[in-house]
């Protein structure tokens, strides 16, 4: 049978809502999934795509026109997600079709990447995906935070809108990989009544920004914090924020907070696991370690082009069979076809790891991943190419 792809109509919600049952079987109603197709955060109903065959809906998947953050400059991504195959057609490629053509319409319309979060990585990996650099997740008792309020804290307020976006622009500015968050995506985090947002003042006004969640199994039994957003413009704002959440000790049995593979607050915290007990092992255990999302470079020059750089200078890169000069000047840079020897060689795949994934380039060669021309070579791609790791509050 021929398969065919078009964009998701209304007429196909009912099967629609079966597959996206049967791929995600999670206790999720139909309204609730009726609502991730229709009023989505991160995009339109328009942008669900579907495979068809003889008039069946088979597979369904999204394609958001996102942006991003990498280098310090907001780069344009496809980001794909909801990738579900009915039960009675898996095992016939159709979840990669789909997903091929969303690269093919995610490259026309001119995005440099794709972003995904996998339900498997292997599955991904097969279609030229990279991992990006993962992720901690901390579980500390509140008590071991120890900084104490100092500035003006209150909870925010609808004229904060604006700060808010400005805190976690200014904090996107310095990550790698978070989403410059479009008007619907805020207005349904600042619906979302569960979560609990607080700011903090300075003399410029608001200067940073907290939403947590409290988790109860049930009345009177120990209450969880989930830190779910922490953005500042400055760094002693950073450490506020982190005051006010160390500040809920007394009602507050354990924090659990995401937090990026380069940031020092584990080594201020003071016994985060003071009401928890090791093993023969390991004696303290603060959290786990976390994949982040997957990335594919949908074209080199182009995407080596809408990245930020944080440093000047010049490298050539050969890309699979593809020979790339990028120049970096003032955080931006040009990519011509080149014919100079190389520093280095890698294919598409870690091209995205090291450029896009915030993989070190030295890394990336430890792997077996690339090849440098010499020591020097691989020193000028790790200190050109370098990216802070990869941190997103917006996973999809």
């Amino acid at each position: 049978m021929k398969a065919s792809f078009r964009p998701a109509r209304e007429d196909d919600l009912e099967r629609l809502l079966d597959l996206h049952t049967s791929a995600f079987p999670d206790p999720r109603g139909r309204p609730a999934r009726t609502r991730n197709f229709q009023k989505n955060a991160l995009g339109a109903f328009s942008d669900l795509y579907v495979l068809v065959e003889d008039d069946t809906v088979f597979a369904h998947a999204f394609l958001f026109p996102l942006e991003a953050w990498f280098g310090g400059a907001r780069v344009r991504v496809g980001g794909i997600a909801t990738v579900g195959v009915a039960p009675e057609a898996r095992g016939r490629g159709l979840g990669s079709r789909l997903v091929e053509h969303l690269h093919e319409l995610s490259l026309a319309r001119g995005d440099a990447l794709t972003v995904l979060y996998p339900f498997r990585q292997a599955f991904y990996v097969r279609l030229g995906y990279a991992t990006t650099t993962s992720y901690r997740r901390l579980r500390l008792d509140p008590a071991s935070i120890p900084w104490r309020p100092s500035m003006r804290a209150r909870a925010a307020a609808g004229p904060d809108r604006e700060a808010l976006e400005a805190c976690l622009a200014a904090a996107a500015e310095r990550r790698t990989g978070t989403l410059a968050r479009t008007t619907r995506a805020w207005e349904s985090r600042l619906a979302d009544e569960r979560r609990t947002w607080l700011v903090v003042e300075g003399a410029q006004g608001v200067e940073g920004y907290v939403v947590w969640t409290l988790e109860q199994d049930e009345v009177h039994a120990a209450t969880a914090l989930q830190v779910r957003e922490l953005a500042a413009r400055t760094v002693a704002a950073e450490r506020e924020l982190w005051a006010l959440v160390g500040a809920q000790r007394d009602q507050v049995a354990v924090v659990h907070a995401d937090v990026a593979a380069d940031d020092p607050i584990e080594h201020a915290l003071v016994d985060p696991d003071r009401t928890r007990f090791g093993d023969g092992g390991i004696e303290h255990t603060l959290g786990e370690v976390a994949s982040g999302p997957m990335v594919r470079v949908l074209h080199a020059a182009r995407a080596l082009e809408a990245r930020g750089w944080l440093s000047d200078g010049a490298l050539v890169l050969a890309v699979g069979d593809e020979t790339l000069e990028v120049n970096a000047k003032a955080g931006r840079a040009t990519v011509v076809p080149s014919r100079s020897e190389p520093h280095v060689h890698l294919d598409a795949r870690t091209l995205a790891a090291v450029a896009f994934g915030a993989l070190p380039v030295s890394r990336a060669a430890r792997l077996g991943w690339l090849t440098a021309r010499d020591a020097r070579a691989l020193a000028l791609a790790e200190a050109l190419l370098a990216l802070p790791p990869y941190f997103s509050p917006d996973p999809f």
